[in-house]
């Protein structure tokens, strides 16, 4: 077994020590030898034993402080190493506690565009199955009425309503007047194509006597600005503290880029401006969105009166609200 180098040292140390007390004896007894036939080499010698005879109890000392400064930097280096053990320790958690939190937000991010992707497919696979997801999981979230969403007809004063059966497994498209006269059902059967299925759709507001001619003539449109408003909406209301939750709900229709709900018209230019539908019929509305540069809230007014069926105000006498 080779011994540790401290081990070694100390011999080494041991060694040289017994070799100076040796030196020392031995000058010693031949100064005594020398007394009488060499005075010169007796005294020489006699003060080498005593210098080297001192020298023992001084390495014996040194020994014992080289022993206590090793012991007392052992200890240092210990300490050190333990601080650094603890340091690299809460680092260590700090990291672990960084990376926990980037994987729960990426899971929340991960389920908002999930939830995106759903109502972005009824665009990208216009197919009756994606249309019904999207819808299913709007009315189930909460977000849209469950007699269905409208969704205008483009340059018209027609709506489509898209309506889920109670079991949410089959649909229909009904077109509307304003305040919800209904003009045509149009159900998408199983097994029929989107084209097929669309192109009554077109033929529906060629009855109704609203067709504006070639090419422009396009219900996927309408399916598009339903896409635009769920997704819009799903982000609003992504974070409660943004305030949206509690206004973006049971939506029946956006126009005017306002959002009309079962209780609520909300828009402005932050979309939370809010007007009771109960409170339609007073008589200043239209004036005060006026001047606050609202334009499209006075059209949004004027229709919400129609889709709600509350009279217009007979007068409008000026006043600030």
């Amino acid at each position: 077994m080779i011994p540790s180098p401290p081990a070694t040292e100390k011999r080494v140390r041991i060694g040289v020590v017994l070799f100076i007390a040796i030196a020392g004896v031995i000058a010693a007894l031949g100064s005594w030898l020398l007394r009488d036939i060499d005075q010169w080499w007796s005294t020489m010698l006699a003060n080498i034993a005593v210098v080297v005879i001192l020298l023992v109890p001084g390495e014996f000392v040194l020994s014992r402080m080289r022993s206590d400064v090793g012991r007392i930097e052992e200890k240092a280096n210990t300490a050190q190493a333990e601080a650094s053990s603890a340091k690299e320790a809460a680092e260590s958690a700090e990291r672990s506690l960084d990376d926990v939190r980037a994987t729960l937000m990426e899971r929340q991010r991960a389920e908002l565009d999930g939830e995106l992707a759903a109502y972005k497919n009824m665009v990208a696979d216009p197919s009756r199955e994606s249309l019904i997801t999207a819808l299913r999981h709007a009315t189930e979230e909460g977000l849209i009425v469950a007699d269905g969403v409208r969704s205008p007809v483009w340059q018209t004063d027609l709506h489509f309503r898209f309506v889920l059966n109670a079991s949410k497994t089959e649909l229909e498209v009904r077109l509307e007047k304003d305040d919800s006269s209904v003009l045509a059902v149009c159900p998408w059967a199983e097994g029929v194509s989107a084209v097929d299925f669309y192109q009554s759709l077109v033929q529906a507001v060629r009855t109704a006597g609203r067709d504006l001619g070639t090419l422009l003539n396009d219900p996927t449109e309408s399916v598009s600005e339903l896409s635009s408003m769920l997704v819009e909406v799903t982000r609003l209301r992504a974070q409660e503290l943004a305030g949206h939750r509690q206004t973006h709900r049971q939506i029946i229709e956006r126009k005017f880029g306002w959002y009309f709900t079962t209780d609520w018209l909300v828009g402005g230019p932050h979309n939370d401006y809010q007007i009771e539908v109960a409170r339609l019929n007073e008589l200043d509305w239209e004036e005060h969105l006026m001047n606050k540069g609202w334009h499209g809230g006075v059209s949004a007014v004027q229709f919400a009166r129609s889709l709600y069926g509350v009279p217009a105000p007979e007068t409008s006498p000026t006043g600030e609200r």
